[in-house]
């Protein structure tokens, strides 16, 4: 039923009741039939019936209403004692959350208090939210306060996550390395509320990148300062790294060839090698060492390379790439090439100059007795030619053994002031030349001679058999019609050059002859100037001595040799030593009057018996008095006894003194005892020995009149 029933009803009430009730009430005033009578009460009635209604209608509404609200009350406090439960065991989870954390975590308010901190920022930092509430931030040093601050603030203003790295202090002062996260939480209108800022503890972090950045920086500096070169290959061979030293031999740099394969470096010849070795360190991981190769450089130079290899693995114990060392032993292998040829060459000489020392002994009589068998001979008689036949051989044969003497090293002749260009002239004009232009007719010889050329201080003979031997070396290169060249230059070397050997800085005269040959061989190159080596056909020419007496004569002059040999062309450049010095003055042959003796005694000390008598038999013709002795010690007690006027003093005796000591111990009893020495062998430390300290001119053997006519007379005209 709606709230206007209750009016209607009670309006309607209203105006039955009242007119009754009032009809009673004016029974007695006379006026019960009047019209008025009855129309106000029921007007009344009604109006006071309907007012009730009204004031039912609105004390149910009101009722209703209240009922209603009530219930929505008691709906909105149930669900907001469920919100606060949700709410209390949001924030229980999210406090668990938060203490559960290993990271140390810190709620901020707008003020930048701190309002909470978690168990791990305690643990950390060693501060409890009360030693921290109401302060700022006490736990920053003071040189990241402005970095911190400015943060916050970026992160009210912005509404965005900041993350960046910082300094924070524990408690007793600490400093601990952190990265920070921070972002605000909002209220309900919007606007930032707190703050929550999380802090990751990287101070171990920071230590062991510092650790590895040093480890880095320190096999850096091991790899950047190795004196050899060192590079690293990937897994499919190609440049990942090159250190300074690479650079530095090889000439590539690291930008130059990263990434690359190793193509342009390694000799075709080698690459199957090198494959091999960089497979086998990164597929087994197997290293190796020693290895001698060849590397290019960039400027497309060969080194000989001692390489050594290894392989780097990753963290997981993996392969990832090779390490390889590469050392330039060019310079060390040359140095050893040469110290194996200097060896082989004084072991040669060892045996050049014994075979040489016996060959001369045998050879005194076959040149001796000749000269001195002519001397007597009429000139008419038969016997002339047959006896100068046997000498010319036997001057031939002494021209082999001054060959080996030579090889034995040491020139056994004296030096003198020369001019190359007189000795290359001579030499052309010699009967040898001659000889050698006839059965090479057609072979064209040209000189270019510097006209200013310097001198040098050298041996004649020996100097002109270099450039007899070189000449007929070079004319045997060529087969048929070709051109040898025979040149001369005046040479200022002011920095060391490398060839077959090494050239000091200083003046040289070189000679350089050349020709148009098919040219040497490398492996040939090498071995030319060991004895009796010789790549000519047998029963052709050469005995395999000329260029070892080449090589001797050059180190003998303390000189140097570079030799250069392509298709078409080899070239023999020969380095003298210039001097400033005047060309000495060279004799004509002296007449055997100017030599001849009156009658002076001479003593002749040898321990071979031919020698002896072959010495005392010239000394005899020549007009001396000879005695003869057959050792040292012999010698001294002659001349202890009785003086004499020049001794003839072997130098080599191995049954007793030698003639050095056998010298020392004349000249104590007889002191500027005049002595002419003489050997069979090369010249040697104690032939200096003797001359420094008083002994004369040196003759080699074979024994001729000429030369120890010459040598005797000139040591007694002192």
């Amino acid at each position: 039923m709606g709230f206007a029933s209750h009016r209607v009803k009670f309006a309607i009430l209203g105006a039955v009741l009242v007119p009754c009730f009032g009809r009673l009430a004016l029974q007695g005033t006379g006026s019960e039939h009047d019209l008025y009578r009855y129309l106000v009460p029921i007007l009344v009635g009604g109006l006071v019936g309907y007012f009730s209604g009204f004031m039912k209608d609105k004390w149910v509404a009101t009722a209703k209403e209240l009922e209603t609200t009530n219930e929505v009350l008691k709906q909105e406090i149930v669900e907001r004692k469920q919100d606060e439960a949700a709410l209390r065991k949001s924030e229980k989870r999210m406090k668990g959350i938060f203490e559960s954390i290993p990271s140390p975590i810190v709620v901020y308010n707008t003020e930048g208090h701190p309002l909470y901190v978690n168990p791990a920022f305690i643990t950390l930092f060693l501060w409890s939210l009360d030693e921290l509430k109401g302060r700022r931030i006490e736990f920053v040093p003071d040189d990241q306060k402005d970095l911190t601050a400015r943060k916050i603030g970026e992160v009210y203003k912005t509404g965005n996550v900041v993350k960046y790295e910082t300094k924070r202090l524990t408690k007793q002062g600490h400093v601990v390395d952190v990265i920070v996260s921070g972002a605000f939480v909002t209220g309900p209108d919007g606007k930032p509320m707190e703050m929550v800022a999380i802090l990751t503890d990287i101070t171990g972090l920071k230590q062991a990148e510092e650790a590895l950045r040093e480890s880095e920086e320190k096999y850096r500096t091991v790899l950047e300062s190795n004196p050899d070169p060192v590079v690293f290959y990937d897994m499919e061979g190609r440049v990942i790294y090159l250190n300074p030293a690479f650079t530095r031999v090889f000439g590539w740099s690291l930008e130059e060839q990263i990434g690359k394969r190793i193509d342009g470096f390694v000799p075709e010849e080698n690459m199957s090698e090198t494959l091999g070795m960089i497979n086998k360190v990164t597929v087994s991981g197997e290293s190796f060492s020693g290895i001698e190769t060849r590397r290019y450089t960039k400027e497309g130079n060969i080194l000989d390379i001692s390489i050594s290899g290894s392989c780097y693995r990753d963290h997981d114990g993996n392969v990832a790439a090779s390490v390889i060392n590469l050392r330039d032993i060019t310079e060390k292998r040359r140095l050893a090439d040469q110290l194996q040829k200097a060896r082989k060459m004084e072991a040669m000489g060892l045996m050049a100059g014994g075979v040489a020392h016996d060959l001369n002994n045998i050879l005194s009589g076959i040149v001796t007795y000749p000269e001195l068998l002519l001397m007597d001979l009429a000139e008419d008689s038969p016997l002339r030619k047959p006896i100068k036949t046997i000498q010319e051989s036997g001057l031939r044969a002494a021209d082999v053994v001054e060959d080996l003497m030579t090889i034995a090293r040491g020139v056994a002749t004296g030096k003198d002031v020369l001019n190359l260009n007189t000795i290359v002239t001579e030499y052309l004009g010699s009967a040898e030349h001659q000889r050698l232009e006839r059965t090479h007719a057609f072979i064209d010889f040209e000189t270019v001679l510097t006209p200013d050329l310097l001198n040098i201080n050298g041996s004649p003979i020996h100097i002109n058999k270099t450039v007899m031997n070189l000449v007929t070396n070079a004319s045997e290169a060529i087969e048929g019609a070709g051109t040898v060249t025979i040149s001369t230059v005046n040479r200022y070397v002011d920095e060391p050059l490398k060839g077959y050997e090494d050239v000091h800085s200083g003046e040289y005269v070189v000679l350089t002859v050349s020709d148009d040959g098919s040219g040497i061989i490398p492996k040939d190159l090498e071995r030319i100037f060991e004895p009796f080596y010789t790549k000519k056909v047998m029963g052709r020419s050469g005995t395999g001595l000329g260029l070892a007496v080449v090589w001797n004569t050059v180190q003998d002059h303390n000189g140097y040799i570079h030799v250069e040999s392509r298709e078409k062309r080899t070239a023999f450049e020969l380095y003298f030593p210039a001097t400033r010095e005047k060309v000495t003055a060279v004799g004509g042959e002296v007449p055997l009057e100017d030599y001849l003796g009156h009658g002076e005694k001479i003593l002749v000390v040898d321990d071979e018996e031919r020698q002896r008598e072959i010495a005392g038999g010239i000394l005899t013709r020549l007009g001396y008095n000879a005695e003869t002795v057959s050792s040292g010690e012999e010698a001294i007690a002659y001349v202890n006894e009785d003086p004499v006027d020049l001794v003839v003093l072997d130098m080599v005796m191995p049954k007793g003194i030698n003639g050095r000591e056998t010298y020392e111990e004349i000249i104590r009893i007889r002191p500027g005892q005049k002595a002419v020495i003489a050997s069979g062998y090369a010249r040697t430390k104690e032939v200096d020995v003797a001359q420094g300290l008083g002994a004369g001119k040196y003759i080699k053997k074979p024994y001729t009149l000429a030369k120890v006519g010459l040598a005797v007379k000139e040591e007694l005209e002192k």
